[in-house]
């Protein structure tokens, strides 16, 4: 007697046909996808069936979910690319790549240092700080979410800075440049704000950094805390010059040496 194998959910196969779309190009890059209900009636299926299909082609970065009046579901386009190892920050590679940019800045205020903050910069916990949290726009998409952590007695005036430009340049600004830099980087779940100002949901994805820099004196001089949204950018990491490939010698492959 033969055995019968599982019936697939019907979420993974509306996933697979959809999927399969993609990568005929029956469903191009920046094509909207069937609403909702278009779907259901197409797999006779609940609403709640599709959208447990949708999700896990948005988790494999195949499509984007978009909200407002342009919003709808959309097959992604090609996902631009950070280099960890640049000393561009978000902005300026991503303008570099030809992407409409724009910095959001969510909130700027000077308050004591937070406990673990102030050990990872070696301050006393009464040490004041600038708190900063910036959103990036990619393509009208929130893609990351960054949070500095800079001492206030370095950059007293810093509130008075343009805040929407590159960080680092305002820190150079005050003579302080980044000699030294530590960076941690895990996958980690949407937090509540992150969910708010990213739009995902609780279970998306994420790319969390924590970047430590010190200057030439070994003075730390900003502890920065992002998350990306790894659905819509790519991160890569370049180590020395690619070498360049040998001159040919002119001989053929049958041809003794």
């Amino acid at each position: 007697m033969t055995s019968q194998s599982p019936k697939r959910p019907a979420y993974l196969l509306i996933s697979d046909s959809l999927r399969e779309k993609i990568a005929r190009h029956e469903l191009a890059p920046g094509q909207r996808l069937p609403t909702e209900r278009e779907l259901v009636q197409e797999f006779h299926v609940a609403r709640m069936t599709v959208r447990h299909a949708l999700d896990i082609l948005e988790v494999e970065g195949l499509i984007d979910r978009r909200r407002g009046r342009s919003g709808g579901t959309y097959v992604r386009t090609v996902a631009p690319t950070l280099s960890l190892t640049s000393k561009e920050g978000i902005v300026t590679q991503l303008r570099e790549q030809g992407h409409d940019t724009v910095v959001r800045v969510v909130s700027v205020n000077k308050e004591p240092v937070a406990k673990g903050a102030a050990a990872v910069l070696a301050v006393d916990e009464s040490t004041f700080v600038w708190e900063i949290k910036r959103l990036f726009f990619v393509d009208d998409a929130p893609v990351a979410l960054s949070r500095y952590t800079i001492p206030a007695s370095m950059v007293p005036d810093l509130d008075q800075c343009d805040l929407h430009e590159s960080i680092m340049e305002v820190l150079a600004g005050y003579n302080l440049k980044p000699a030294f830099k530590r960076e941690n980087i895990s996958a980690a779940t949407a937090r509540m704000e992150e969910q708010k100002l990213l739009q995902v949901s609780r279970s998306h994805p994420l790319l969390r950094f924590v970047r430590l820099l010190k200057d030439e004196a070994g003075r730390a001089i900003a502890y920065i805390e992002a998350s990306l949204r790894s659905d819509i950018v790519n991160v890569e990491a370049i180590m020395g010059d690619e070498p360049a490939p040998e001159p040919s010698t002119g001989r053929g492959a049958g041809e003794n040496t």
